[in-house]
């Protein structure tokens, strides 16, 4: 309703509105039982961003979207950026593995991002068991934390907490990850699987917005259905399985990554408020 109060400030004194979205809450009420109103926040939505006179995106995924929803309103597309030094497969510390307690042969499937039921955590912890069940060698590497950890913790006891991450040492944890996984479908863009691939570590992602725009199916990590547990375990398996594909995988990754550079990402943002002022006229 804020969003709303401002719209109607900047229409009282002439000013332009460019309105940015980069979370897709109409998907949350569905991990509270609550999915009954996702229709309706769809619509409030809509109504919001055909008020505005431009928005900002993170990729085509969720240009459509909108699209798809109704929003009229010229859509520009604003991606992310990431640190290339951060983010870095030269990151990767076999010694801080060690001290975790993961070994540097052993494979680790790594999650990133804020222990919350709306990332996945489900999906992703009955991923784990099912590669458990069908013998695949693995450690879990959680990176994050949240008020879903506990729920998290017993779903998934085999796994090792690292905790919240910041700095070069978020960029050392990514990079000693084997693959992220990522069941999210909740991202508009998805910045953890940037940095992953940034890092040269494959991506295994729901099939959704956000990893829609970054990952080259089979070639810088897989799409999966996004609640298909025996698709996501056949993705992991070939990974920790065949060395020659994931060394791909990392290399194409990171090359990939490498075209994300934060200057000339912002200046798509830019553009899209030089567009509006000439349209708006003097």
């Amino acid at each position: 309703f804020i969003g709303h109060a401002a719209i109607r400030y900047a229409r009282r004194n002439g000013l332009p509105v460019i309105a940015s979205l980069h979370t897709r809450f109409e998907t949350y009420p569905r991990y509270y039982h609550l999915g009954f109103l996702e229709p309706l926040v769809v619509t409030l939505s809509k109504r919001f961003y055909n008020k505005v006179d431009a928005v900002v995106v993170p990729g085509q995924s969720m240009k459509d979207l909108l699209r798809e929803w109704g929003v009229t309103t010229p859509i520009n597309i604003w991606a992310r950026g990431v640190d290339h030094d951060r983010f870095s497969p030269a990151r990767r510390d076999p010694a801080w593995r060690q001290a975790l307690g993961i070994a540097n042969d052993e494979f680790a499937v790594g999650f990133l991002g804020r222990l919350v039921k709306e990332k996945g955590l489900d999906i992703f912890s009955d991923v784990c068991r099912e590669l458990t069940a069908r013998g695949v060698p693995h450690r879990v590497l959680v990176i994050g934390d949240g008020p879903a950890r506990e729920w998290f913790a017993e779903r998934v006891p085999e796994a090792v907490f690292a905790g919240f991450q910041r700095g070069d040492d978020l960029g050392r944890a990514v990079a000693c990850m084997d693959v992220l996984f990522n069941p999210s479908v909740t991202e508009t863009f998805g910045n953890v699987t940037l940095e992953a691939m940034a890092a040269g570590v494959p991506v295994v992602a729901a099939h959704a917005t956000g990893a829609m725009d970054l990952i080259d199916e089979g070639v810088t990590g897989f799409l999966v259905p996004p609640r298909d547990v025996n698709a996501y375990a056949d993705a992991i398996a070939r990974l920790a399985q065949d060395p020659a594909l994931y060394r791909a995988q990392s290399a194409a990754g990171h090359a990939k990554a490498q075209g994300y550079v934060w200057d000339t990402i912002n200046e798509a943002v830019l553009d899209t408020y030089r567009q509006v002022l000439e349209r708006k006229g003097p």
